[in-house]
């Protein structure tokens, strides 16, 4: 069972960093195209953003991007859809009011995907995996009890690296209304959310085969960041290029 709905919320301004997280680049790749990667096994993908044209320019030609309320005329303004090869769909929201965090992207995001279940994942995170993506998407669709699938990384939970169940946006949203969803004061964050829902949080030992845990949910949030996940990229490109010497494997 494949998890049907990939959501990438990508709708912070990178401060701190100093440039657009998405497109920053690890190992000579945009960090938005590694995590598409990750996805590629999946039929339906949201990118949840603060701005829609610039995803839109960045991820350039190779079809045709067409306003969103062309395929639903309730799809958010400003939206544009991508019909992709092999019936894979692939859609940019913007955020309804700019400014309100990951919770707001969420549920831009997570509203307007087809799935029952999502995999959740911030912008910044450029070492997920299709394995992590399948992984935990499918726990959580043969998982009737819980609401989300959150891992623990050395105890903090990961919320914004994640699974959760289509209901799970009418609680976020319910959030946000209380605190007024106009970007007056402090927003509501992802962890308000998950102490509103039945959250079966995972163990680094849940995820074995699938990479480490703490690299998968690892974001580039500054430039200390971004130095070491491009260390990392390196470190990976010279093991593969070992392994595949000829050199490298007895006769």
């Amino acid at each position: 069972m494949r998890c049907p709905s990939v959501v990438i919320v990508a709708g912070g301004r990178s401060r701190r960093l100093g440039q657009e997280k998405p497109f920053a680049r690890v190992g000579g790749r945009s960090t938005l195209s590694r995590l598409l990667d990750a996805a590629s096994q999946i039929e339906d993908v949201v990118l949840s953003v603060r701005d829609a044209e610039p995803f839109v320019a960045f991820l350039g030609g190779g079809g045709e991007w067409t306003p969103a309320s062309r395929e639903a005329p309730d799809r958010a303004a400003g939206s544009f859809a991508f019909a992709a090869t092999g019936g894979r769909r692939l859609l940019i929201v913007p955020d309804p009011v700019p400014g309100l965090g990951p919770l707001a992207g969420f549920v831009s995001g997570a509203a307007a995907a087809r799935g029952r279940v999502a995999v959740v994942l911030a912008g910044d995170l450029p070492f997920v995996t299709a394995a992590f993506v399948d992984r935990i998407g499918e726990g959580l669709a043969a998982d009737r009890e819980h609401e989300a699938h959150v891992p623990l990384v050395d105890g903090r939970a990961q919320p914004l690296c994640a699974a959760y169940r289509s209901e799970t946006v009418a609680t976020a949203a319910r959030l946000l209304a209380r605190s007024g969803g106009t970007g007056g004061g402090k927003p509501p964050s992802m962890m308000s959310l998950l102490g509103s829902l039945r959250v079966r949080y995972l163990e680094p030992s849940d995820f074995g085969g699938v990479g480490s845990l703490k690299t998968i949910t690892r974001g580039i949030d500054q430039p200390a960041d971004l130095e070491w996940a491009n260390r990392r990229a390196a470190r990976s490109a010279d093991r593969r290029c070992d392994a595949q010497s000829p050199g490298s494997q007895a006769s």
